[in-house]
């Protein structure tokens, strides 16, 4: 019986060595290989005409784009990631650093990031011409800082000190000379709040020269909203500076972007109206790039891979009421989408002048914009 005991446990003992051998292996293999690494980005390049029907105004220009973003993961909890970015109204932009970070992911409600990181909010999602949130947003356009962020169940808390355009200065003049402060730091809050199909995200991002009278705040509220066919997109932003002082008087900027998709038919539109203070305003370089402005375009999909859009657009094409400047612009847009991942849009379109002060020359332009993203 001993004997018959003895051989069942030194049989169990070696099959179980022989079972764990491929399993050491495999962790010996996965050690071997080291971090993982993936590649992705985006390129695009553009072409576009000047007005080509007034002689004095024939021109052409270009712009182009190129982003890399190589992400390294360590293991299950430690991640990293860097990016690299060219991006200007040529054909040949300088390829720059632009950013990098080290992520611990504890699980899917929280993870903590330290690095070089970039908050934006209540970006345009439907207008073509201002959705880079790098140059416009109604809530705030990308702010830059190095320091970390934390990210629990949908709350974003981010702080460091500002990197890049966000790492500037600040000048008045104080009985007779000019003082400057250049030490800021960002804070920026957010809540990112599911309800269903729906997501509010309420915003608030502080940033201070360590100066009482120097400091910035942009609040506000983005919402999505999704019934069926329909969306909306809905965002309030709020925009101070001397926050202390009377002057400068704050901006408030409303964005409405309703959205209907019906398969092959389909319209999106955005209205854009901002309040500024007529005598000391605040604003933000092309943060907000007009008081106010309305976009529709109905379109058509001719099939999985051409679709046909009419935009109608009014512009004010100024912050200030005074001037009137405003243009009409209505023309054709061509969308080709071959293959996943690349989209072509070509378009015509007529602007012309509804202002007194926008000029008698109505114009014609033309533009080709290729994007591919790997």
């Amino acid at each position: 019986m001993k004997t018959r005991l003895t051989s069942n446990l030194l049989f169990g003992l070696a099959a179980a060595s022989i079972l764990a051998v491929p399993a050491l292996a495999q962790e010996a293999e996965a050690a071997s290989k080291g971090p993982e690494v993936k590649f992705s980005g985006e390129v695009e390049f553009d072409a576009y005409t000047g007005d080509v029907i007034n002689d004095d105004k024939q021109s052409h220009s270009y712009a182009s784009t190129f982003d890399l973003n190589v992400d390294v993961k360590l293991n299950e909890k430690w991640s990293a990631s860097v990016q690299l970015e060219a991006d200007g109204e040529t054909t040949d932009p300088t390829a720059i650093y632009n950013g990098a970070f080290v992520q611990y992911t504890h699980n899917d409600k929280f993870a903590v990031k330290f690095g070089d990181l970039t908050f934006s909010e209540g970006a345009f999602l439907n207008f073509y011409d201002y959705d880079d949130p790098a140059d416009n947003a109604a809530g705030m356009a990308e702010h830059d800082i190095r320091g970390f962020e934390i990210d629990y169940n949908g709350l974003v808390f981010g702080l460091g000190f500002g990197r890049g355009d966000n790492d500037n200065q600040v000048c008045v003049e104080e009985d007779g000379e000019e003082k400057c402060v250049g030490v800021a730091y960002d804070l920026h809050l957010a809540y990112e709040l599911g309800l269903g199909e729906h997501v509010l995200r309420p915003f608030l991002d502080y940033k201070s020269y360590q100066e009482g009278k120097h400091n910035e705040l942009h609040a506000g509220l983005d919402a999505n909203l999704k019934f069926d066919a329909f969306t909306f997109h809905f965002v309030y932003g709020a925009h101070v500076d001397a926050l202390t002082e009377d002057a400068p008087e704050a901006t408030h900027a409303l964005l409405f972007e309703p959205a209907l998709d019906l398969g092959t038919f389909n319209v999106k539109a955005s209205v854009l109206y901002a309040i500024f203070d007529d005598k000391a305003p605040t604003v933000h370089g092309e943060e907000i790039p007009e008081y106010f402005f309305v976009y529709g375009e109905p379109g058509v999909k001719i099939n999985d891979a051409i679709a046909l859009g009419l935009p109608l657009e009014y512009h004010t094409n100024t912050l200030d009421k005074d001037d009137d400047v405003s243009t009409f612009n209505v023309g054709l847009r061509a969308y080709f989408t071959p293959v996943e991942g690349l989209e072509v849009t070509g378009f015509a379109k007529f602007n012309i002048p509804v202002g007194d002060d926008a000029g008698d020359d109505t114009g014609l332009g033309f533009g080709l914009e290729t994007v591919f993203a790997f």
